[in-house]
């Protein structure tokens, strides 16, 4: 296995996780369209035009879709445009390898997981500019946004460093 199938093979997982993602923010926007088409007066309890709020849900929805399926699909493409020299990943076990393996699955797991909370994200953004743009009946998602920006981060400084940082933790060893 190269470090371009390697990081193929990442990015798939990448967009299946985003995959996933759909169907739990469709069930919750469409349960939202159900509470508000049963609600008698939510025109009236509604500060925001109705209008917006739906656009909203079904522009994250297409947005989920097809950034995942552009993942799946173009993981080749993506890993040849970010790994420019195709490596053998040598599989000896010594404290420098493994070191690198324990770093590099957490680098891609952290990149995976901020791929797959993207959408909550993008929500987060929006109702901060909401909020800053003196809307006062906008309430901020409970998303951790410093938490999120600092895994991606990490993420890439561990992928993009791994030599440096595991010929550190080796000397320290």
């Amino acid at each position: 296995m190269t470090n371009r199938t390697l990081t193929a093979l990442a990015i798939r997982i990448a967009g299946i996780f985003l995959l996933t993602k759909i169907f739990d923010h469709f069930g919750s926007y469409f349960f939202s369209i159900y509470s508000a088409a049963i609600m008698a007066k939510f025109d009236e309890l509604l500060k925001e035009p109705t209008n917006k709020f739906y656009f909203t849900g079904t522009f994250l929805t297409i947005a989920n879709i097809v950034v995942s399926l552009f993942l799946f699909i173009k993981a080749d493409w993506i890993s040849k445009k970010l790994i420019k020299s195709d490596k053998e990943i040598v599989t000896e076990l010594n404290p420098k390898s493994l070191t690198k393996i324990i770093l590099l699955t957490v680098g891609i797991i952290w990149l995976a997981i901020s791929i797959y909370l993207f959408p909550d994200f993008i929500k987060c953004c929006v109702e901060m500019i909401s909020k800053l743009n003196g809307n006062e009946n906008t309430k901020l998602p409970d998303f951790p946004l410093a938490k999120y920006v600092l895994k991606i981060i990490l993420g890439l400084l561990l992928i993009f460093r791994i030599e440096k940082i595991s010929n550190w933790i080796v000397k320290k060893i």
